[in-house]
């Protein structure tokens, strides 16, 4: 098999005939692709066929086949899962020596193996192996160090063998040797962890990290909140470099605000924390044998935004529930500070994941002052993008024949009162061409422009440079992403009336909103907030205040931007505080929009600390907000993704699921270009026509 996929092996490429049999899920559906495969392998229990490992490596979207090399089975794929059997390894800590054959034959890229690891990242990822193809199988030896193989991968699997580059990989047996170094604990004490909220005396959910002199964090007692991560259950959680946290040790476990746990005697470094409001928590604790010590962390607030009626909220969150009133889901989102997470139910055309259990108000769970909301990323395709629906009082679904026609689906939502937009920056899985095509018909109040450590504006400037109204919105996108965790990104919207999500809601559609990985941002104009309008004759004076700042635990603070029209108008250095004040003032003599722009130390191309504010509009004299000298480009720009949707051959291994979507958008995609044709030409015409409005303004000045 070629390294270039086809439809024909993304579809057909799943004949492992009797070797396969379907891996059930524990909460539903997994939008993971999982197949189980019979191969040789010692002291494993079972072998995973997989697209993802959550231990560092990532698969392809292309199915596994079985095939024979010189009488030897080989599974034949991107990337494979182990689940060493416990009784021969679990919760160890030594080196383990695991030996991979391959068939190089069957191998088109280097491969590398990934385990659940103690301390650090909590897995390892080797170096490349390159395969050798001087015979008709390869054996490799790695050493593995400080493995845990306490089934923190896919589905509780503990090792990953896979191939990089979007490759292929033929293994045909992996061998797994103990050295049987792991000391066992001589003796334990207890803990009775409390963790408090300074400011209210209360005990409050957090995340907490709990490590020894090694680095290596105790497995989470039951008392610890169970996570759900795809279909996996677990109580570790993985944290992203996106996710500020005072320790190498990248693991953490969340807790309803009281946990007790047995651990070996010794010295602990604790820390917990819940979001970028609060301060960071740290201190050292000693567990006596025989003993219990009780400890209260309390966790101070950085600054207390909802006494000033702002309220965090995550737009893109992948949890299934069994049940409205989930206590790990809701214990989750506490624990992170997040105060409305968006709970999207997800669709291709094959069908739909992470299942929620009501709609609308029955849906809807709310305690403390955090809420649960169902809602929807459907439709998704990688020909036009995902959508994403808030606030639903039911899912809407359209079937395999009608999937590409989104406005569809936009009107069905906006029926019910949604709030509709696109997800990943607008620019990835090509929404950019979605957006081009729904936003001049008003279907689209928001697009998704913080995600996975980047703020992409690009697309969104381009529709506000055009007079369209759209909001930002930030999104972890839990569990994908990295792995990433619900708030990593989030929406701040300032609320007019006590908490509920309704209120949150609400605020949104005013506009009173801004999207932050870490900074917190205000601006006014004339003593207007984020997504009002100022209407204003021209050459009134305009006095813009804007403010930055940054919890020290999460990054530096490093500037605060003025954006006018999309370019930098006005800029401030922090110079080593954690606070900015921006104050600046322009006489109006043209139609703008203005939004704020703060920046941390942190500014890398895979991950900048920045918060972005939605614009205010200043209207002058009734002219549309339109930035004039890039008009005519950037209807040419929007006129030219429309163009691809009618031009461009459908590539049905941009969709995420592709394994089991790949020869339905093949087939379906030709049948329903001419059904959209004459919306995309109306959108053509709309765009034509705002070009010729703009014309005719420019000949009358």
């Amino acid at each position: 098999m070629g390294a270039v996929l086809t439809t024909r092996h993304l579809v057909a490429g799943a004949a492992l005939g009797a070797a396969t049999i379907a891996v059930a899920a524990a909460h539903g559906r997994d939008a993971r692709y999982v197949e189980q495969v019979a191969l040789a392998a010692n002291h494993v229990t079972r072998v995973l066929a997989v697209s993802r490992s959550e231990l560092g490596l990532s698969g392809s979207k292309r199915k596994a086949q079985m095939k024979t090399v010189d009488g030897r089975s080989c599974a034949v794929g991107s990337l494979f899962a182990f689940d060493v059997d416990d009784a021969y390894a679990f919760d160890v800590d030594e080196p383990v020596d695991v030996t991979v054959t391959y068939a190089p034959s069957l191998t088109t890229a280097p491969f590398a193996v990934a385990w659940d690891r103690n301390g650090g990242d909590g897995y390892g990822v080797s170096t490349d192996i390159q395969p050798d193809r001087t015979a008709s199988f390869g054996r490799v030896t790695l050493r593995l160090d400080r493995a845990r193989l306490a089934g923190q991968g896919i589905l509780n699997t503990d090792l990953a063998v896979g191939a990089r580059n979007q490759g292929v990989l033929g293994v045909c047996g992996v061998e797994i040797a103990r050295s049987s170094t792991t000391r066992a604990a001589v003796a334990t004490g207890r803990i009775h962890l409390e963790t408090i909220d300074a400011g209210t005396s209360r005990v409050v959910p957090a995340r907490v990290g709990l490590y020894d002199v090694t680095g290596r964090i105790p497995l989470p007692a039951t008392d610890a909140v169970p996570v759900h991560r795809f279909a996996d259950d677990a109580r570790l959680q993985w944290l992203n470099r996106r996710t500020f946290w005072a320790s190498e040790s990248r693991q953490a476990f969340y807790v309803n605000g009281r946990y007790d746990a047995a651990l070996p005697v010794g010295l602990y470094d604790l820390i917990a924390t819940r979001g970028p409001e609060y301060r960071l928590a740290r201190r050292r604790v000693e567990v006596r044998a025989g003993e219990t010590t009780t400890i209260q962390v309390p966790l101070r607030r950085y600054v207390d935004l909802p006494s000033a009626g702002w309220y965090s909220g995550d737009s893109h969150i992948h949890l299934m529930r069994d049940e409205p009133a989930d206590m790990a889901v809701w214990g989750q989102l506490a624990a992170e500070d997040v105060h409305v997470g968006n709970l999207l139910e997800m669709g291709n055309i094959a069908g739909t994941y992470f299942k929620q259990p009501a709609w609308d108000r029955a849906g809807q769970f709310d305690r403390d002052g955090y809420a649960i909301v169902p809602g929807q990323e459907d439709p998704r395709t990688g020909m036009r993008g995902h959508t994403i629906h808030w606030n639903l009082k039911s899912h809407v679904h359209f079937e395999k024949e009608a999937f590409f026609q989104y406005d569809r689906v936009f009107e069905r939502t906006r029926s019910q009162g949604a709030l509709t937009g696109y997800a990943h920056l607008g620019e990835l899985f090509n929404g950019r061409r979605g957006l081009a095509l729904d936003v001049p018909f008003g279907l689209v109040d928001f697009i998704e422009v913080l995600q996975g450590g980047r703020l992409n504006t690009d697309v969104w400037y381009s529709f506000l440079n055009l007079g369209f109204k759209v909001l930002p919105v930030g999104g972890a996108d839990y569990p994908y992403f990295g792995p990433t965790l619900p708030g990593v990104e989030r929406t701040y919207v300032k609320l007019d009336a006590p908490f509920s999500a309704a209120a949150w809601f609400d605020g949104f559609r005013r506009g009173h909103v801004y999207v932050t990985n870490g900074p917190f941002v205000r601006l006014s104009v004339n003593g207007r907030e984020m997504g009002e309008e100022v209407r204003v004759a021209r050459g009134t004076r305009l006095d813009i205040a804007a403010d930055a700042q940054l919890n020290p635990d999460v990054d530096d603070l490093d500037r605060l931007e003025l954006i006018v029209l999309g370019d930098v108008d006005a800029r401030e250095s922090a110079n080593g505080n954690d606070r900015i004040h921006l104050q600046k003032t322009i006489v109006a003599d043209h139609s703008m929009w203005i939004a704020a722009r703060a920046y941390g130390g942190h500014q890398q191309p895979q991950f900048t600390t920045v918060a972005h504010t939605a614009p205010i509009y200043v209207v002058v004299d009734s002219e549309p907000t339109w930035k004039r000298s890039e008009l005519a480009s950037l209807v040419d720009y929007q006129r030219a993704q429309l163009n691809e949707l009618l031009t461009v051959p459908i590539d049905p291994n941009s969709d995420l699921e592709a394994w089991e979507t790949g020869e339905t958008l093949v087939d379906q995609w030709p049948q329903q270009l001419p059904l959209l044709r004459p919306r995309i030409e109306e959108a053509d015409r709309r765009y034509r026509q705002l070009l010729e409005r703009f014309r005719g303004t420019a000949s009358q000045r």
